[in-house]
């Protein structure tokens, strides 16, 4: 354990009190947020965003491909890129909830900050990190834990949240690139030259749900030949491109029709040519039809 249990009772009881409702609580700006969730859940689809995750309290496992995560007490995970997986809350109830917090995580400023230890030290990170995956765990540790605190203490201080939110984020950034899996997560950063191919090609398929995917066409966008654009895409993302195109076109279907759209126009919204394929994809991932979505 490298945290002492003290600080992380500290942070449940400042989460509890910041996340007045289920799942997502915005705080302070769109860089920060709580979680919460009050009881058990099976395993259902999701759409994990990037950003770094300090859970205080509860269990939330998320399945990756042929992967199992486990997101629980004392813990912290890294994602990368938005992650489509299949997500259960588990050892949750009223009176013990899962909480978490959240900082979305801007790739561009994680690497200015592994630059400037690398500035300092003068030795970089290993060439190559043993696991390029985009979704990255860690041991939570007593630095980290006192920013993460900090941090949710601003949520009822504007002002300070104004002033002081974008240094303390920085402090989370260093403090989890020199954690005990820091020179592992800085290796992979230091290979962003050959995964922001990767993220150009997930970029991409998040601003054209409307259209279809074509491996042929992404490996041409990002400069690579198609089996090794294949093979690094699922390295990263833990399924293949079509696969994770169509996770990210139900998932944002899944959202529009309960925001109150019809399950014909939002077929076409996210691609798809026949609503009626539409409907059996949709009721085989989510395991419900579009019409009961609502």
């Amino acid at each position: 354990m490298f945290y002492q249990g003290a600080k992380l009772e500290q942070l449940v009881t400042l989460l509890t009190q910041h996340s007045p409702q289920e799942e997502l609580n915005p705080v302070g700006s769109e860089n920060f947020a709580t979680y919460r969730v009050s009881a058990p859940r099976e395993r259902t689809p999701a759409l994990d965003e990037p950003a770094i995750i300090i859970v205080g309290q509860g269990k939330k496992n998320c399945y990756v491909g042929d992967r199992k995560y486990v997101y629980d007490r004392g813990r912290v995970i890294i994602v990368f890129y938005p992650m489509p997986v299949e997500a259960e809350f588990v050892d949750v109830g009223p009176d013990r909830p899962f909480l978490a917090a959240g900082v979305r995580i801007d790739l561009g400023r994680l690497a200015d900050i592994m630059l400037k230890i690398e500035r300092i030290d003068g030795v970089p990170a290993r060439s190559a990190a043993s696991d390029p995956s985009g979704l990255f765990t860690a041991p939570l540790d007593d630095r980290l834990l006192d920013a993460t605190i900090r941090l949710v203490e601003l949520a009822d201080k504007p002002r300070d949240m104004a002033v002081l939110e974008e240094p303390i984020i920085d402090e989370i950034y260093y403090r989890v690139l020199t954690g005990e899996r820091g020179e592992e997560l800085r290796a992979l950063v230091q290979q962003r030259g050959e995964i922001q191919r990767i993220s150009r090609a997930v970029e991409h398929i998040h601003a054209n749900l409307d259209k279809p995917v074509s491996v042929e066409e992404l490996a041409q966008m990002v400069h690579m030949g198609r089996t090794s654009f294949y093979e690094s895409f699922r390295d990263v993302m833990h399924m293949s491109p079509l696969q994770y195109a169509k996770s990210v076109k139900l998932d944002r279907a899944n959202t529009l029709i309960r925001g109150g759209k019809k399950a014909s126009e939002t077929a076409y919204l996210v691609g798809y040519n026949s609503p009626a394929q539409f409907s059996r994809e949709y009721k085989r991932y989510f395991g419900y039809a579009p019409s009961a979505a609502h």
